[in-house]
């Protein structure tokens, strides 16, 4: 008798710790939650009256609700909310893309800052090498940015790179949006 109530308490610590491994969140959990809202299953573990051993009903109580950050939907091929999926890509996770263009040698984004009105950043990639410049100007569809001498004028025509009032491109654009 004294044996079968030790067997029963080990078994019933041991579903208590199994239990308590389930339903502790792990770090993982943490960052999960800022995106979904989860909410535990609950567990009873009750005594079968005739046995005396323990048994576990787990019920299940999970709602799961997603929610995404409130980003655009270019219909740029290969793009999404934050630009390029190959890059250039706006720096953060809330930073939304304001404009996202291609030519047949170039791919820029225009990231906003958070939800900063008007404060931008400009990234582009060609040839292999990439660019980032800060506070480009926005009139319209048309976005300035300035690195030291050098100009990039992106519109939904072209984008073209000047230097000095001397013109070192002017690709035709294939692909461009802007919200």
């Amino acid at each position: 008798m004294v044996i079968g109530a030790i067997v029963a308490g080990a078994v019933v610590l041991a579903v208590a710790v199994l239990l308590g491994f389930l339903l502790i969140p792990s770090d993982k959990d943490d960052t999960a939650s800022a995106s979904s809202s989860v909410t535990q299953p609950t567990s009873t573990i009750t005594m079968s009256p005739s046995t005396g051993v323990p048994t576990s009903t787990l019920t299940p109580t999970q709602t799961t609700t997603t929610t995404t950050p409130n980003l655009p939907n270019p219909d740029v091929p290969g793009a999404d909310g934050q630009g390029f999926l190959s890059g250039p890509r706006c720096n953060a996770a809330g930073d939304p893309a304001v404009m996202i263009g291609q030519t047949n040698r170039s791919k820029v984004v225009v990231c906003q800052v958070g939800n900063q009105t008007g404060r931008y950043y400009y990234k582009g990639l060609a040839d292999g090498g990439a660019i980032e410049i800060q506070y480009p100007t926005r009139s319209g569809n048309l976005f300035t940015a300035v690195n030291v001498d050098t100009t990039y004028l992106v519109d939904s025509s072209s984008l073209t790179i000047t230097r000095g009032g001397s013109v070192l491109a002017a690709e035709p654009m294939i692909y461009y949006w802007t919200n």
